[in-house]
């Protein structure tokens, strides 16, 4: 592999990889309830472009997700979260626009909640599950690197869950435990 440059603007992102678009239905079972309007209109909760990088060791994957603005019944739009398949792999996250929170969280239960938005670099260490939570009528837009074979561990946050929820309250953000 050689150095190489990729663009990405207001208008589109042109990484060459792997294009994830998650929708409704894909991920409806990570809410707490589901919305049948959200089913029948089952619109796109985020993207994920990822750098044309192989997943092996040496190699750092890097990626820009967005993260469109909406609630299921209340519950602010995610991402699936994950742990790392190599558990001892940290990841970082560079806003560039909206405003969310990282929420983490360790198999022993401890939990953190981490303010992202633009120019804000959120780092997140080894052994830490990581899910991402749009809070804004924006959407959230951010970029990640990790090391590339560090793999994807959904099932256990499938399983598991996060030990909070985030919900549009009255007066701002609501923590829900789970």
């Amino acid at each position: 592999m050689k150095p190489f440059v990729v663009n990405f603007s207001d208008i589109g992102i042109d990484f060459k990889g792997n294009h994830i678009v998650r929708k409704y239905n894909d991920i409806k079972h990570i809410f707490k309830t589901t919305d049948p309007t959200l089913e029948r209109e089952n619109p796109v909760i985020y993207e994920v472009f990822e750098g044309p990088i192989q997943e092996k060791e040496g190699e750092l994957m890097f990626l820009i997700t967005i993260l469109y603005p909406g609630t299921v019944n209340g519950e602010f739009f995610m991402t699936k979260g994950h742990y790392h398949t190599v558990e001892n792999t940290a990841e970082v996250y560079l806003g560039l626009r909206g405003k969310g929170l990282i929420l983490c969280q360790t198999k022993k239960g401890e939990f953190e909640a981490v303010e992202i938005g633009p120019n804000k670099v959120v780092y997140i260490p080894p052994f830490w599950a990581h899910r991402t939570v749009n809070i804004s009528d924006e959407p959230l837009i951010f970029f990640a690197v990790y090391p590339a074979h560090a793999g994807h561990d959904y099932e256990t946050v499938e399983k598991e869950g996060f030990k909070k929820r985030i919900f549009r309250g009255d007066n701002g953000i609501l923590f829900v435990e789970q």
